[in-house]
């Protein structure tokens, strides 16, 4: 299986928009038209989260904030908006760059970005709310447990962490063959670029789905004992926002 971080550098190199949020409206040659649309969304995405939140655990301290697969900024500038502090956690450095100029853009000046790693070496603090959204699908869930684990861990007490992940990945007999030789025999991604009529250095995308009683079982071990669920359909499956409250 391919590097998946390596990949997701290069989105950020090569497509940094659609990286984040797969539509061709956000591709780089249409982000311009559609920029309002995109960070919209994140600003809307952002709103539900924390009402969700809200409604199931009460108000919730709004000191800090991290943001763990950060991207561009698109879930950043909103949360910057309602926490004093926030930290965007990304692996990728042109996709910081970015997210940099568009919080300047956004008049935002709460926010520090660090590189990211599987232990969050940079990341020093604790926070009052955790935001991993549209990220874990891009990792294996091997690496994508052990990540959650350290997340959970930077939570303080009364803190609040948001956890999206697909749960099933709905995939033909040929579409699972398919997606098996695109992301594990070298070079192939080239010919499906072709195929597709994309650009043929597109990195590769993966879609991985988590267990929701793993996650569910890691949180109640790190002190995330009451959590509450909301599912939503997308092309080819199912994913999980997972919202929990830590206790202890």
């Amino acid at each position: 299986m391919y590097n998946t971080d390596e990949h997701w550098k290069a989105w950020g190199e090569q497509d940094p928009y659609f990286g984040v949020l797969s539509r061709n409206e956000f591709r780089k040659e249409n982000i311009a038209k559609y920029r309002d649309e995109f960070f919209d969304s994140g600003a809307q995405l952002m709103s539900s989260v924390v009402a969700m939140a809200v409604r199931h655990f009460g108000q919730f301290n709004t000191e800090s904030a991290l943001d763990f697969g950060s991207g561009v900024g698109r879930l950043t500038i909103p949360l910057a908006q309602r926490f004093k502090k926030v930290v965007g956690v990304e692996i990728s450095e042109a996709m910081i760059a970015e997210a940099q100029r568009n919080c300047e853009g956004f008049g935002v000046s709460n926010v520090d970005f660090v590189k990211s790693d599987d232990q969050l070496s940079l990341v020093a603090q604790k926070f009052d709310f955790v935001n991993c959204c549209l990220v874990l699908q891009h990792i294996p869930p091997g690496r994508g447990m052990k990540i959650v684990a350290r997340l959970l861990k930077t939570l303080n007490v009364g803190g609040v962490i948001v956890l999206q992940f697909p749960v099933r990945v709905d995939l033909s007999g040929l579409q699972q063959v398919l997606y098996t030789i695109k992301h594990k025999a070298p070079f192939t991604r080239h010919w499906f670029n072709l195929l597709r009529g994309r650009r043929i250095s597109e990195p590769l995308m993966q879609l991985n789905q988590y267990d929701l009683v793993e996650v569910i079982a890691l949180c109640s071990a790190n002190g995330v004992a009451e959590t509450t669920v909301r599912s939503s359909a997308f092309a080819g499956g199912l994913s999980a926002t997972l919202v929990g409250k830590k206790e202890t």
